[in-house]
């Protein structure tokens, strides 16, 4: 059995994958995604990294950043349509690639997330601002990590960087903020196995993202949490994600990633070795292929 770990510039943590997958898998090749090149033929497609082509491989799993989305969409199509186990459908990275067009996705199956405006404006950001009512959220439609994530408690800090993010031709986003307490959980999904852990800001901050000086701390997941994460990762085709959820009994989707961060200091917060989980799970899924 052969798992491909395809790695985008934000991905420093492939390496705990592949640590655990060599012990599982017959053989482990992570490649980066600079490093690869599809070739179209009249029969067959091919994803080549150097000499290796990956559709030959039995599992893949795609670790890449916002930027490259576009890349990923075609990536996990070819490697999908060619009989390769990813952890993720045809049009999954289409619908993560633009935070907005997420958002609609899931509220169209059901999920409860914060009402949402996606405009080209800043004249037409500011109006529905006031619909919306402050403080709101700007979001750029692409970013990990609570980068381009903003809040604005009033149109005199709202306007400036509507007309910044316009001179940058940056699509806008806005979104109705939810009250959190610089605390939200992330929910991570793994085939059927629910697990997770919060996060929670430091000082004033109101973001909660590691990479923005949060905390790792325990989380309560809920009954509703997990049934929210299980309706969010099915809404974008996920098998393997993370969610980030606000509020326990009315539980609310921010976000959907592919590329969730892992690390051993979350292991040993959760107890429990999710880095194995994942890497399992794809070797389970390529086996029941193989089987069938």
């Amino acid at each position: 059995m052969k798992l491909g770990i395809i790695y985008g510039e934000i991905s420093t943590k492939h390496q705990l994958l592949m640590e655990r997958a060599e012990e599982i898998f017959d053989s482990v090749l992570a490649a980066p995604i600079e490093g690869i090149k599809f070739v179209h033929g009249e029969e067959e497609e091919k994803v080549l990294y150097k000499d290796t082509d990956l559709t030959e491989f039995d599992a893949v799993y795609i670790r890449t950043a916002d930027n490259d989305m576009m890349f990923s969409e075609h990536l996990v199509e070819v490697l999908n349509e060619s009989g390769v186990v990813t952890q993720a459908e045809n049009d999954t990275y289409a619908y993560e690639s633009n935070k907005f067009y997420s958002m609609k996705i899931l509220a169209e199956n059901g999920v409860n997330v914060p009402d949402s405006i996606y405009t080209l404006s800043p004249e037409v950001a500011v109006e529905s601002a006031r619909e919306l009512g402050y403080p709101v959220i700007m979001k750029t439609v692409r970013g990990a990590g609570g980068e381009g994530v903003m809040r604005a408690t009033s149109e005199n800090e709202l306007k400036p960087v509507m007309d910044t993010m316009k001179s940058f031709e940056q699509e806008i986003c806005l979104q109705e903020f939810k009250e959190h307490g610089g605390k939200d959980t992330r929910v991570t999904k793994i085939g059927d196995y629910i697990t997770g852990y919060s996060r929670s800001s430091s000082g004033d901050e109101w973001r909660s993202n590691i990479s923005g000086g949060g905390d790792r701390v325990k989380a309560n997941i809920t009954d509703e949490m997990k049934q929210v994460a299980f309706a969010a990762s099915a809404s974008m085709g996920f098998d393997i994600c993370g969610a980030d959820i606000i509020g326990e009994e009315e539980p609310y989707v921010l976000e959907v990633n592919g590329s969730f961060g892992i690390s051993e200091e979350m292991n040993q917060l959760i107890g429990e070795d999710v880095i194995l989980r994942m890497v399992e799970r794809m070797h389970e899924r390529a086996m029941e292929k193989q089987a069938h």
